[in-house]
């Protein structure tokens, strides 16, 4: 199937729920989804086009919002991209259609503080456990500190 089939098939099933949509280069599918299809569409993807693989998730901190992107499949890459709102970061986990996806929900979990309902075992994966709770390091907002001296000089 070319690129352009993966991604006629995906505006046919979801028309107006696909905000916006390219094919930057050869196997690479980008759609923008509203954070209300964001499973649906990851769903008909992995039942519809035999894609149950994820290479990742990312999380970016926009400012006002946070964006997800799943990045879908093997050989032709799918990023299904939608926003969340930065001050009640909430979204349905996948892990239930891709169990795969739970380390990736963790990390962005963990670095980013978005909430992914229904996530089993939504816990720090990349922080050390001690790491105080409603810091982010991958927030624009984060500060890091300067290492202080293990002994005074």
């Amino acid at each position: 199937m070319s690129d352009e089939d993966f991604l006629n098939k995906l505006k046919e099933a979801f028309k107006e729920k696909i905000i916006e949509s390219s094919i930057p280069r050869k196997n690479i599918i980008n759609i923008v989804v509203p954070k209300e299809s964001y499973k649906e569409v990851i769903k008909f993807i992995v039942e519809n086009f035999n894609i149950p693989h994820i290479q990742t998730i990312t999380g970016i901190d926009m400012s006002n919002e946070i964006q997800i992107i799943a990045h879908l499949g093997r050989s032709t890459t799918i990023n299904v991209k939608t926003s969340i709102d930065k001050n009640n970061p909430e979204i349905d986990t996948i892990t239930d259609i891709i169990p795969g996806a739970s380390f990736y929900e963790r990390e962005v979990y963990d670095l980013l503080g978005v909430n992914f309902r229904g996530h089993p075992n939504l816990k720090r994966v990349v922080l050390p456990e001690n790491w105080p709770k409603g810091v982010y390091p991958l927030r624009k907002e984060y500060k890091p500190e300067h290492p202080k001296p293990l002994r005074g000089v």
